[in-house]
């Protein structure tokens, strides 16, 4: 049995509210949602317990069985890093770096004010997807792999 993609790509949609995704024509909305899939799920390999580091792109799959009580979880921590992918370009953006700088004053409705807010939000998201991470390795860790 197979891994659709589409189960980590509608959880990570549920997540957001993106008008920009919607204009999109659909073949350019998936190929940028699954970009943020791959890079999240690379992050998360390591610790996962099941292989998701080889998906099948022709077929947005993943040629692996995971447990009905496990995808949810899985797929939940996923899209969690997805959504750290997805607000990664807000923080980054040349004209808010920009705004940042060259502000001198600082107030509520200043955009160094609205960097500051995106960058609290992005460090907020990164933070809970390494928390779902710790707490999966923790529950689903195998303690006889260590050499105590």
């Amino acid at each position: 049995m197979s891994v659709s993609y589409d189960i980590f790509t509608s959880m990570f949609l549920d997540k957001i509210e993106e008008y920009k995704f919607i204009q999109l024509p659909e073949e350019n909305r998936t190929q940028i949602v699954d970009g943020y899939m791959k890079r999240a799920c690379a992050q998360f390999k390591k610790i996962c317990k099941h292989n998701i580091a080889t998906g099948d792109d022709d077929a947005r799959e993943f040629p692996i069985d995971i447990p009905d009580e496990d995808i949810d979880e899985i797929a939940d921590i996923i899209s969690e890093g997805m959504l750290v992918q997805w607000m990664k370009p807000y923080v980054y953006k040349q004209e808010n770096l920009e705004n940042m700088l060259n502000t001198t004053d600082y107030n509520g409705y200043s955009p160094a004010e609205l960097l500051h807010r995106i960058t609290t939000a992005y460090k907020m998201c990164k933070k809970d997807f390494s928390n779902m991470m710790k707490d999966y390795s923790y529950n689903h860790g195998d303690l006889s792999d260590l050499h105590l």
